[in-house]
C-alpha cells in the first residue's frame, strides 16, 4: 500500500491473551515447536536477532564456514553505518521532538500504526514508552533460518535490501518490499523487524506466529482454516527491562477488504485508546474506499503523528474534539501523488500562525525543510 516511498515464522510461546505490560513477568517457553512452515525451531531469539541486526555472531560463530563467517563480519559493517546514518538523521532528531512536544500528551500504552511495512524505527522512536506496538503492512510475515548453515553468504546483502531505503530516505519503497522480501531469501518482514527491534537497543525475547479468528480473537496459529488474517507477536525487552510486544499483521486495510473480515475489523476497533503513527501511507484514507479505517484510527486515537499522506487535515475539526499543532513545511504532494494536494492545509502552513520547525525528514518529502507533520492530541 506505501509507495514507502511506504518505512515471522515462528516459534515458541502460545499467544498472551492477556496484554503484557511493564509488571507482568517474561512469558516462560514450552519445548521449542517449528520456526514456521519450512524451517524447524529457534532456541534463544536473542542471539538469532543479534545476529540478523550485524551485532554478534557469538552464538552462530562454532557453526559457520570462514566463508560465512567472513561475508557476516563484512555486512556487519555496512549494517552498523546504516544504522548510525538512520539513527543521527531520524531517531535522535525525533526523540528531541518528542521530549520537547509529547511530554504533556495523554500515555500512550498501545500504539497503532496502519500501512506501516516493518517500520518498527518509526514507532519505537516516537513512542517508547508504551507496552504494545500493532502494525499493519501488505508483506508476508516470513521467517528466518534456523541454522547457521542457511545463513549463507547470499543471504546477508538480501536482508540489507529489506531496510536500505529506509535507511538514507526514512521509509520503505513498495516496490522494493514486494521484490527484496517477498521474491529474495530474506523473506518477509521478520527479518527487518528484528534488525530494527535490535539495533534500537531491545533484547527479543520470542517470536510467535499470530492470526486472528473471524470472531476477532487472537490466537497463536498461521493456520488459514482458523484464522482470517496472520501475522507475527515479538516479545521483547527494553533496556531497562521493560517489557514489550510488537504484533506485524498482514493486511489490506480497503474497505471492502475489511468487510470480508469481520474478525479483523473487530480487534482493529476494540484496540485500547492510544497513539496512532501515520507515514508515506501513499494517500489512501483520502479516497471514500479506505473510510473504515480512518474511521477507527479517529475513534480509537488520543495522540495522532502523521504527514499529510494520512488522514485529510479537515476531518480533525469535524467535530473539532482535536487540538492540532502543524510542524516543518507543507506545499505540495510528490508528483506521483500530486492528487493529494489539500487546499486547507496549505493555508494553514502558508498563514504560518502557530506552525513550528521540523528538524527532521518525515514521510515522501524526505530532503531537509520539506517535510511536513501534523500532531492532533484530542481534547480532555
Amino acid at each position: 500500500m506505501k509507495f514507502r516511498l511506504p518505512l515471522a515464522g515462528l516459534c515458541l510461546l502460545p499467544l498472551l491473551h492477556t496484554r503484557i505490560t511493564a509488571q507482568t513477568a517474561p512469558p516462560v517457553q514450552p519445548a521449542p515447536a517449528p520456526a514456521c512452515t519450512t524451517q524447524g525451531a529457534i532456541g534463544d531469539w536473542n542471539a538469532a536477532a543479534q545476529l540478523i541486526a550485524g551485532i554478534s555472531n557469538t552464538t552462530y560463530a562454532g557453526s559457520m564456514t570462514d566463508e560465512q563467517k567472513a561475508a557476516w563480519t563484512d555486512y556487519s559493517k555496512t549494517a552498523a553505518a546504516d544504522w548510525n546514518r538512520l539513527k543521527r538523521r531520524y531517531v535522535d532528531r525525533i526523540s528531541a521532538w518528542r521530549g520537547k512536544y509529547l511530554q504533556k500528551a495523554p500515555a500512550t500504552n498501545s500504539v497503532f500504526y496502519p500501512f506501516s511495512g516493518p517500520d518498527a524505527t518509526n514507532a519505537l522512536a516516537f513512542f517508547p514508552d508504551a507496552s504494545e506496538y500493532v502494525l499493519v503492512g501488505l508483506e508476508p510475515p516470513g521467517c528466518i533460518p534456523s541454522k547457521a548453515e542457511d545463513f549463507t553468504p547470499e543471504y546477508w546483502p538480501a536482508l540489507r535490501e529489506g531496510w536500505q531505503t529506509a535507511a538514507s530516505m526514512g521509509f520503505f519503497k513498495t516496490e522494493n518490499m514486494e521484490r527484496d522480501l517477498a521474491e529474495g531469501p530474506a523473506k518477509g518482514v521478520l527479518p527487518v523487524l528484528l534488525f530494527l527491534i535490535a539495533r534500537a537497543g531491545n533484547s527479543v525475547l520470542d517470536v510467535a506466529p499470530l492470526g486472528i479468528t473471524p470472531a476477532g480473537a487472537l490466537i497463536a496459529s498461521n493456520d488459514k482454516a482458523a484464522t482470517e488474517t496472520r501475522g507475527l507477536t515479538i516479545h521483547f525487552q527494553d533496556q531497562r527491562q521493560r517489557l514489550r510486544t510488537l504484533r506485524y499483521f498482514a493486511l489490506n486495510l480497503q474497505n471492502r477488504r475489511l468487510a470480508r473480515k469481520p474478525g479483523t475489523t473487530k480487534y482493529l476497533q476494540t484496540l485500547p485508546p492510544g497513539g496512532t503513527l501515520v507515514k508515506s501511507a501513499s494517500y489512501l484514507m483520502h479516497k471514500k474506499y479506505f473510510s473504515t479505517i480512518r474511521s477507527i484510527i479517529l475513534d480509537r486515537s488520543t495522540v495522532v503523528i502523521e504527514d499529510d499522506s494520512g488522514i485529510p487535515y479537515h476531518y480533525f475539526f469535524e467535530p473539532p474534539v482535536w487540538d492540532v499543532r502543524l510542524f516543518g513545511a507543507y506545499h505540495q504532494p510528490i508528483k506521483l501523488f500530486e492528487t493529494g494536494v489539500q487546499e486547507d492545509l496549505k493555508a494553514a502552513y502558508d498563514a504560518r500562525s502557530g506552525v513550528e520547525p521540523l528538524d527532521f525528514s518525515f514521510g515522501y518529502k524526505w530532503r531537509q525543510n520539506e517535510s511536513n507533520l501534523l500532531l492532533a492530541v484530542r481534547k480532555k
